[in-house]
């Protein structure tokens, strides 16, 4: 994890100085969350929700009057939520590519709640449309506000055992789409502090499919998106 935060310092220390401001802005963001899991299967039912942020660095390009693309890399810690697994036998393991630490587990029974939580590398890419400057106010849009993220990590509280690694039974990657409103209050000429509210969902399976449960599981997040942009 050091390596993510010193790659982190060195793009505040490189990209400030690089950019011309009248078609590129920088910035940094750490955004609060909160995710929960659904499925594609009645009997695994989403139970619960978590807390998690994303530490993110942000690029937009400037190629209109009040249009933007914004690209990014950030981190994304504690994606997920419970799921009840009503549909496994007791038998087929759910977890079938993961040392977890008792033998127990290598059988969970029917109606099981796993809690996950899964950290991501990601890649957000999103269409930026801004309004005039009302006083030091700018009022935007992203639609649609996509990411793509690359897994680095999972755990999973599986009954009553907790922070069992469940990384190899994870999928590799997520993709997500969304949509966001939010502001933005000019400090100066330069720098703006950046509000929104956003509504991300997955469209790909989060899980690998190997264990006993098949569904199709993905991550909801409503996220409070706080940053500055220079």
């Amino acid at each position: 994890m050091k390596r993510y935060f010193l790659f982190f310092i060195l793009l505040a220390v490189i990209l400030p100085s690089s950019y011309s401001q009248d078609k590129f802005r920088f910035g940094f963001e750490t955004s609060p969350f909160i995710s929960w899991m659904k499925t594609d299967n009645k009997k695994t039912i989403g139970t619960g929700s978590r807390i998690g942020f994303n530490l993110a660095a942000n690029g937009e390009y400037i190629f209109a009057e009040h249009y933007a693309v914004r690209l990014g890399l950030g981190l994304s810690f504690g994606q997920g939520g419970g799921l009840k697994h009503n549909e496994i036998n007791g038998k087929a393991p759910l977890f079938p590519n993961s040392s977890l630490s008792d033998h127990i587990l290598d059988s969970i029974a029917s109606g099981t709640i796993v809690r996950y939580r899964i950290n991501y590398l990601e890649i957000p890419f999103a269409l930026k449309m801004k309004t005039p400057e009302y006083g030091n106010i700018r009022y935007f849009a992203e639609v649609p506000a996509l990411s793509i993220g690359f897994k680095t990590g999972a755990k999973a509280d599986i009954g009553s055992y907790d922070d069992e690694n469940i990384k190899k039974d994870m999928a590799a990657l997520s993709l997500n789409w969304g949509l966001g409103i939010g502001a933005e209050y000019s400090l100066n000429s330069s720098t703006s502090l950046v509000g929104g509210l956003y509504y991300q969902a997955g469209f790909t399976d989060v899980t690998s499919d190997d264990g006993a449960d098949k569904s199709k599981a993905t991550n909801q997040r409503i996220v409070l998106r706080v940053g500055v942009l220079f």
